[in-house]
């Protein structure tokens, strides 16, 4: 049987009621030639069931005990067999383009990592986030985090041995992108082809149930992946430019946490002293109440 041009990896777990939406917007997708791997990560609602029914011989169905979305990708990118590879999240979804204008972006070179535009998706309305074409702007956005996974697409010789780490459950996408973005070639599409959905439930919320263990988790997927890279990242956008975009990570995650739990947050910050602790209070007293914006 011939391979598909595109794999699509889908992690999931407990989302039946969003699953529908993610799966649709590939089913709809313009360009025909992919293969969808849904990776059920532990779920106890009925999405085995819901998957089945679809009965779509380009649709694979896998079910794993609960490890992670980075363990379901992994097994993903291994069961896939397209010639690129690609990731959704089951919150989010495809517009009807999006495999045909990396497609068209295609011209026949292995290793090709191609990037598109995305929309973020907040209250109904939508905002758009178009990659830069001058490549040290567009390494910049992928740092300042403009782009998670999905609008990304990869040849497979880029990612067969690449594996997302399985102890991280917050950055792990930007541990996963930043290595590949920064020693690769970019062909970029200045068009948005897929939607993030902004609501409660996101997994990246989930971060701050135990703020500590979130900025551990900050320190490993972020700021270590920032160190690893720094001479590559330096040649590309300097050293000055480099120190500011880390030192804005760890400060815009001690004012996110200082929303949940000031004491934790001042904490964090007595280690980092990146934000001044009237800020922290300021942040606190406005989500309390206490002073009005």
């Amino acid at each position: 049987m011939k391979s598909p041009m595109f794999s699509i990896v889908l992690p999931t777990y407990n989302r039946r009621v969003l699953l529908q939406r993610a799966i649709e917007s590939v089913i709809a997708q313009e360009y025909k030639d992919w293969e969808l791997i849904i990776i059920d990560d532990g779920s106890t609602d009925d999405t085995k069931s819901y998957v089945e029914e679809l009965d779509a011989k380009n649709i694979i169905y896998r079910y794993q005990k609960n490890k992670g979305r980075s363990a379901a990708r992994n097994v993903g990118i291994q069961k896939s067999k397209g010639e690129y590879i690609c990731f959704l999240d089951s919150d989010d979804e495809l517009v009807d383009n999006y495999l045909l204008c990396f497609q068209n972006k295609i011209d026949g070179h292995q290793n090709q990592l191609l990037l598109a535009g995305t929309s973020i998706s907040k209250n109904n309305v939508l905002h758009k986030i178009i990659p830069s074409t001058e490549y040290n702007k567009c390494i910049i956005q992928c740092l300042e985090g403009y782009f998670n996974l999905m609008p990304f697409c990869f040849h497979k010789s880029l990612i067969r041995s690449s594996r997302f780490n399985e102890n991280l459950f917050y950055g792990e996408d930007f541990k996963f992108i930043i290595p590949l973005v920064n020693n690769n070639n970019i062909k970029i599409i200045e068009n948005c082809t897929s939607i993030v959905h902004q609501h409660p439930n996101r997994t990246i919320n989930r971060v701050f149930d135990d703020i500590q263990k979130g900025f551990s988790q900050l320190q490993i997927s972020v700021i270590q992946t920032i160190d690893d890279n720094w001479d590559l990242i330096e040649n590309n956008i300097g050293a000055g430019l480099l120190m500011e975009i880390k030192q804005n990570k760890i400060k815009d995650f001690i004012l996110s946490a200082a929303k949940q739990n000031l004491s934790q947050a001042k904490k964090i910050n007595n280690t980092q002293g990146t934000v001044s602790i009237s800020n922290l209070t300021l942040i606190f007293q406005r989500l309390k109440g206490l002073i009005q914006f």
